[in-house]
């Protein structure tokens, strides 16, 4: 536009930029053959509330794939030799009938004697379940995967009978927990002088059960409480190394077993207690 002074308006909003171009008497100017006016649309962004939604979900489908996976495998063996469709035949009922992809039509749980039948005995899910809890009796082992998959697939399960007020951490003995702690570290390696401070136990109690200072400032003060001082830096380094991994798993993040276990390993020992798949 050379040296002819103009004056540009901008209106950005989440989801658009409209823009303008006036010259010295707001009358709007022309650039390659067209009015310098016009709107720019884009998808708005998200939130990180959001952002954290979509991926928790894919997280938890993700993992309902692994335990589903995992529990084909410890079954389908057992499946084949009483019914050798059956996971297969389970995999395709989600198909429309009139699907041309879809390879098996009729009866798809039980072709033998209808599904019809075994929806009429068992009208859903937990009423099987209360029937392979309650019948002395052999039980189809299509039925008992059927009965175990819905388990799996959504966690649900009552097998500890550990009431929840066992696991206030006002109950937890830490400083019989952090004794054997020490014994077990004296047994794994006897030459160091590796120990977890029993002195500074109410205190590491009172951090872990606060509900006001940040995860990040909890392992900064528990590293520093937990670690006593070693004859020298070199030894001294390295136990903090060991008692930051063990930090960072009572704390949830992730943490190195090999450097908690003082094993050399070239393989990946990294795990949180939480991940169903591992490191």
């Amino acid at each position: 536009m050379g040296d002819r002074k103009y004056n540009l308006g901008l209106d950005i909003g989440t989801s658009s930029i409209g823009f303008a171009a006036v010259d010295e008497n707001n009358q709007p100017i022309r650039v390659k053959g067209k009015t310098a006016i016009g709107v720019r649309l884009f998808e708005e962004g998200k939130t990180a509330a959001d952002r954290r939604g979509f991926r928790t979900t894919r997280r938890r489908l993700s993992r309902r794939r692994w335990r589903i996976n995992l529990l084909n495998g410890i079954f389908d063996a057992h499946l084949a030799e009483v019914d050798p469709t059956f996971l297969a035949r389970l995999k395709e009922s989600n198909r429309s009938n009139l699907d041309p992809k879809k390879s098996f039509q009729g009866s798809l749980l039980f072709p033998e004697r209808k599904d019809y039948q075994f929806y009429k005995e068992y009208p859903t899910i937990y009423h099987l379940r209360k029937a392979l809890m309650e019948k002395d009796r052999k039980f189809d082992i299509r039925e008992i995967y059927l009965a175990v998959h819905h388990i799996i697939k959504y966690r649900g399960n009552f097998l500890n009978g550990t009431p929840m007020r066992s696991f206030k951490v006002e109950n937890i003995e830490l400083d019989t927990l952090f004794d054997r702690l020490n014994q077990l570290y004296e047994e794994i390696i006897p030459d160091n002088e590796l120990a977890f401070d029993l002195e500074q136990v109410a205190d590491v109690k009172e951090v872990l059960s606060s509900t006001t200072i940040y995860k990040m400032d909890k392992k900064k003060q528990l590293v520093k409480m937990m670690l006593l001082p070693a004859s020298n830096k070199a030894l001294q380094s390295e136990n903090k190394k060991i008692v930051t991994q063990f930090v960072n798993a009572i704390l949830n993040y992730k943490f190195k077993l090999d450097v908690l276990l003082q094993v050399e390993t070239d393989a990946d020992w990294s795990l949180k207690l939480n991940d169903e798949g591992g490191g």
